[in-house]
């Protein structure tokens, strides 16, 4: 018998709980070890699993015969996080950092806090849909907190513009193939922060400027950092003179 998703389950906190707590604990490990490259190995550990699901998730599809257009293509938000991602885990590139940064904390963390998805612990698909969306959202705060890469003021508009490149060609496979990628044409079938953005087509444009305004406040830890250091070096400045 198939198992049914239940949003906010005990499946679902744990899946919320772990996302956070595996990030931490590999930031952790890294911190007190004195290996020089298990940081590397880890970030290429976690791009290669994102990759691996990635890829399984296609056969996954096509074993159960449910592979399409709709479904088949790279083409959702999250597939194009998951390569940013998988980029910054073996290069190391502030780029695509940037991207899968912004992305991946305002968009895909809202996948896994309220995921379109059917199927419940312990079915594949369960297992596939969170490892895609936990995982990469784990993989960026690992990146995060275990390596030197942070975004900068100017990361929010190149992110944001190349957002918008994503959302014009995510529109045009919609419009060819009369597929959803991106929910530019309907709303998840599941509850979503889009339900509180009233119908087609006006969703669309909130949810657009309500990116930007997550892309600020993701940025806001930094700058705050960046405030206090500041303050820091001013005071120490003023006291050696």
């Amino acid at each position: 018998m198939e198992s049914t998703f239940v949003l906010f389950g005990p499946a679902h906190v744990t899946v919320l709980i772990l996302t956070v707590a595996i990030p931490v604990v590999l930031t952790a490990w890294v911190k007190y070890s004195r290996s020089a490259t298990l940081d590397s190995r880890i970030a290429l550990t976690l791009g290669t699993i994102l990759l691996l699901n990635e890829g399984f998730s296609f056969f996954w599809k096509w074993h159960l015969g449910i592979i399409g257009w709709h479904n088949g293509l790279p083409m959702h938000l999250c597939d194009w996080a998951t390569f940013t991602t998988a980029i910054t885990c073996l290069w190391r590139q502030r780029w695509s950092y940037e991207l899968s940064y912004f992305w991946g904390l305002a968009g895909t963390l809202q996948a896994v806090i309220t995921p379109d998805l059917r199927y419940g612990f312990p079915e594949p698909s369960f297992f596939i849909f969170f490892l895609s969306h936990s995982g990469l959202v784990a993989t960026i705060l690992y990146l995060t907190f275990a390596f030197p890469l942070r975004p900068t003021w100017a990361s929010i508009p190149r992110a944001y513009g190349w957002l918008l490149v994503y959302a014009a060609c995510a529109g045009m496979v919609d419009w060819l193939l009369s597929v959803n990628y991106g929910y530019l044409r309907a709303k998840p079938a599941g509850a979503s922060l889009l339900d509180y953005f009233g119908p087609w087509p006006w969703y669309i444009p909130v949810t657009t400027l309500l990116a930007l305004a997550f892309f600020v406040i993701y940025y806001l830890p930094f700058a705050a950092i960046d405030a206090v250091r500041q303050c820091r070096s001013r005071r120490s400045g003023m006291s050696e003179t």
